[in-house]
């Protein structure tokens, strides 16, 4: 760095780094003083005003000194270009959970969504296991009211919230979890109903090979592979799995597997990010979608790409972000080859959808705060047998059969133009953001947010914010319809709005929070009949409010006991359900108690505990069609591994106490079982 630069720089000066997630960040292209104060000249100085202490620091622009010259060393440190990439899409400030690595490797789980299922405040409804598929959402909402990130890239589904998890990874992959409220997506130029999870992984940028082989109960196996390799400025990340599984009970077996690959380039101004992925599942959906057509099966495919950059440029932070996501499914109301259809039945569903997306994002840190402004286009298509209006000319798909033929299709555009300012006053951090939005196909709607932080300690945060948000119907919600459904392609947005406010202490061995939050909802989009019918109607709602409490805390040390962690959320929905059933509104978590300890009696060998209780509301209709209720469940599981250089055995039992409940419907989840395998490490 020239001096002629280094000059025009400005220079300022800090006793320590404030704990927040912009710190780093007003560093960039300054030059700092690091100095050593005695503490009681210090913390003197603090007390006093932000002139006093201008003055001061200006007064100790070349040394700091102690009681006397000698008793400290003075060493003048080299000028050095501060550049970072600060605030990046792959993790949010404002997160109100984050489960690390760290954390997930401590829980007898094997694959996402059974990690996904003990985070605080989510609900992960499964119709089968080993990850086939899960309705995933949080805080008394639907799974179509939550948006899924991998790596801040939105990979929601705009046919359903059911494919929202179809994501090309598997739970070795994993860095961390952060579950993200609804007022912090705008900085994603982003609007959810009622949050979104953001899963992070390639960041750990190590040398290393891994490997894993498993099998259990009800013929399991699972196989998963990865290396992840430091090349100069470049960090590549590749891995490949595969389950499968006979399934539990009848028409539940599955074969899916995933490929997954990431290159990430660093250079002095900022960071190059490429991903790209595929998975193919094959499961059967018994009982999935209807109770009174068992024997379904479904079939989809995943392709998904992205190509992000981050750079600074003087005081500016650039982001942008370019991303792609293609998703087939094939549906089979009557399993081929399992079941003879019936004369009526004219074919299996098909679909295509397509998403595809650009947003940008520019940052400034200047004298009065943060400002940022940004905007995202995204394209939402699709093609189907019956999802959509009907097409002029049908097509027909490369690879398929010759008389499958996709009649239907719809297409809509959506941009959204965001800007936020966030200032610092004292230790008072405060933000704003406002997000306007406009589809080609259901018009314009808006956000906004506003959100206060203070440091009540250097391990305590307080942090309270309010906001309005806006959810788009899905090509399901508007067009799907079948013997059982009935759709309504004159639905329009759900809106919500929130507000929330969260405790948080953290220090090196405890960690605790706390978080109250409410949620006016109007326009509720559900899917409903009356006691008497039979069709299912998507419709919207008139009003739903929701309200919750939040809480948890762990510990973590070292020696024997290595964690204890427990976590508890309470929701409450009230609603005008005008004597309807509810197929997913309605039925709602209402106590979920999740509690884990791991503790390791022996070198090398660790004991793994969990335990969770849910109570959910609402009802379904059992087998003969009289309605059920939810019956509350605790549900423990267990594992223990032993580790030698570099290989892990590992044995992990779940349901041990064999309770029979159900996530949804009346579809019944596993008994006991057992899963046992190898991981090797390198």
């Amino acid at each position: 760095m020239n001096q002629q630069n280094f000059s025009m720089l400005k220079t300022i000066r800090f006793r320590r780094f404030k704990r927040a997630g912009f710190a780093v960040f007003n560093s960039l292209h300054r030059v700092v003083n690091i100095g050593r104060l005695v503490s009681y000249i210090a913390d003197r100085q603090l007390l006093k005003s932000a002139f006093a202490m201008a003055m001061f620091a200006a007064m100790f622009t070349e040394n700091a000194y102690a009681q006397t010259d000698e008793d400290i060393p003075v060493n003048l440190l080299p000028a050095l270009d501060v550049v970072a990439v600060a605030d990046t899409q792959q993790g949010s400030p404002d997160a109100v959970a984050v489960i690390s690595r760290q954390q997930l490797s401590g829980l007898p789980i094997s694959s996402v969504g059974e990690l996904l299922e003990q985070l605080p405040g989510l609900d992960l409804r499964t119709r089968g296991v080993g990850d086939v598929q899960g309705d995933l959402t949080m805080r008394g909402g639907t799974f179509d009211q939550m948006i899924v990130l991998l790596n801040g890239v939105n990979l929601t589904d705009a046919q359903t919230g059911h494919h929202n998890l179809d994501i090309p990874i598997d739970l070795s992959m994993v860095d961390r979890v952060e579950i993200i409220p609804s007022s912090a997506l705008h900085h994603y130029g982003l609007s959810s109903f009622c949050g979104a999870v953001n899963i992070v992984i390639g960041e750990r940028g190590m040398n290393q090979a891994r490997f894993e082989l498993s099998g259990g109960s009800f013929g399991s196996g699972n196989v998963a592979a990865g290396v992840s390799r430091q090349l100069g400025r470049w960090a590549l990340t590749t891995a490949a799995s595969y389950h499968r599984s006979n399934g539990y009970r009848e028409n539940t077996d599955y074969d899916h597997g995933s490929l997954y690959l990431q290159a990430r380039n660093r250079d002095k101004n900022g960071e190059w990010v490429f991903q790209m992925g595929g998975q193919l599942k094959d499961f059967g959906s018994q009982d999935f979608y209807s109770t009174k057509y068992p024997t379904q099966f479904e079939s989809t495919r995943t392709l998904m790409a992205s190509i992000a950059r981050q750079q600074m440029w003087k005081r500016w932070h650039f982001e942008s972000v370019l991303y792609g996501r293609l998703h087939k499914d094939r549906f089979e109301l009557f399993r081929q080859g399992v079941t003879v259809p019936p004369a009526w039945y004219t074919g299996h569903n098909y679909h295509l959808s397509a998403n595809a997306g650009l947003r940008l994002r520019a940052s400034n840190n200047w004298a009065l705060g943060q400002s940022s402004i940004g905007c995202e286009i995204r394209d939402e298509g699709i093609i189907s047998s019956v999802l959509g209006d009907t097409l002029s000319h049908p097509i027909n798909i490369i690879g398929e059969p010759d008389n499958i033929q996709y009649s239907f299709g719809k297409n809509r555009i959506g941009a959204n133009v965001f800007a936020e300012h966030g200032v610092c006053i004292h230790s008072l951090k405060l933000a704003a953001s406002l997000l306007g939005g406009y589809n080609s196909l259901l018009g314009a709607n808006y956000g906004y947010s506003l959100s206060a932080d203070y440091p009540l300690h250097r391990s305590l945060n307080l942090r309270g914010s309010i906001g309005r948000s806006f959810r788009l119907p899905t090509y399901t919600d508007l067009y799907y319809h079948s013997a059982t459904q009935q759709s309504n392609p004159n639905l329009m947005p759900e809106v919500s709005h929130h507000a929330e406010v969260n405790l948080n202490y953290h220090t090196r061995h405890y960690l605790a929070s706390a978080t109250l939050y409410g949620r006016h909802g109007s326009n509720i989009i559900d899917w409903v009949r009356l006691p008497e019918e039979t069709v299912w109607h998507s419709v919207n709602h008139a009003a739903i409010d929701a309200m919750g409490a939040e809480l948890q805390g762990a510990y973590i040390g070292g020696g024997c006991l290595k964690r204890v962690g427990v976590s508890y959320s309470f929701c409450t929905l009230a609603q005008q359900a005008d004597g309807y059933i509810s197929n997913y509104v309605l039925d709602y978590l209402r106590h979920k108690v999740s509690g884990d300890v791991v503790v390791s009696p022996l070198k090398n060998v660790r004991i793994k505990l969990l335990a969770t209780y849910h109570c959910r509301e609402g009802q379904y209709s059992g087998l003969d069609g009289a309605l059920l209720k939810y019956d509350p469940v605790v549900l423990f599981n267990a594992g223990v591994d032993y580790t030698l250089q570099h290989f892990s055995f590992f044995a992990d039992g779940y349901n041990l106490l064999n309770r029979q409940y159900c996530d949804y419907g009346g579809i019944p989840q596993p008994g006991i079982s057992f899963l046992a395998g190898v991981r090797m490490t390198y």
